[in-house]
């Protein structure tokens, strides 16, 4: 069984991921071990979708390291061929 404090620092952890809600939040007394395997999965599955994020818009813009405003509009344009080679884990 969890502490109190741990329910709550899983629930600020939880929250900072997908945000407030009350169910979640309504759930918070019963955290408990299975609930730290769901949210360490949850973190794990968070930082791949970054690493995705992440080599997607490299791709997309061809390695450039600053985006300046409006570049996603732009590249929207020319890129329907670009996302179906992009291959993501």
């Amino acid at each position: 069984m969890l502490s109190a404090d741990e329910q709550d620092q899983l629930y600020v952890l939880i929250t900072s991921i997908i945000g407030e809600d009350q169910t979640i939040k309504s759930h918070k007394p019963i955290f408990n071990e299975t609930t730290v395997d769901v949210v360490e999965e949850m973190v794990e599955a968070s930082i791949q979708c970054n690493t995705n994020m992440r080599k997607l818009i490299t791709e997309l813009v061809g390695g450039a390291s600053v985006l300046t405003r409006g570049w996603l509009k732009r590249l929207l344009k020319t890129t329907k061929k670009s996302l179906s080679k992009i291959e993501l884990n």
